[in-house]
């Protein structure tokens, strides 16, 4: 199974409209990524408004939206999305937070593919892609 590069931006695309969405003017994004041993990480920071703990396991349920977000526009779609195309590809997604001290969002994919395929039979899109 190789990497779906379009997909792949999708994840990059949803994580970066919702940093700056949610980054009130004169702040910063951070983008990173590198490689450790089969795993290629990709790490975005911002300074935004942050995010409650207690709402942050709810985030990549699909129309989840937590409380300032449901101020905006938007169907809570774009975290479920991401986090499906991720699985996909046999990698993982997560999120730490503090409001007020804006959002960390990292990803990782395997460069295994092998392993990876295996891993993503267990998940699926279901129709939000």
């Amino acid at each position: 199974m190789a990497i779906d590069v379009g997909r792949i931006e999708q994840v990059l695309i949803n994580l970066i409209h919702n940093a700056i969405k949610f980054t009130p003017s004169g702040g910063k994004l951070y983008l990173r990524a590198w490689r450790e041993k089969n795993t290629v990480y990709v790490c975005l920071k911002d300074t935004g408004i942050g995010i409650p703990e207690d709402e942050q396991s709810r985030l990549f349920e699909r129309f989840y939206k937590s409380d300032k977000a449901r101020r905006s526009e938007g169907t809570g779609l774009g975290l479920a999305i991401a986090q499906n195309i991720v699985r996909l590809h046999g990698g993982n997604i997560s999120v730490t937070s503090s409001p007020g001290e804006g959002s960390e969002f990292t990803f990782s994919l395997p460069m295994k593919r092998k392993k990876a395929a295996k891993r993503a039979r267990k998940h699926e899109l279901r129709g939000l892609v």
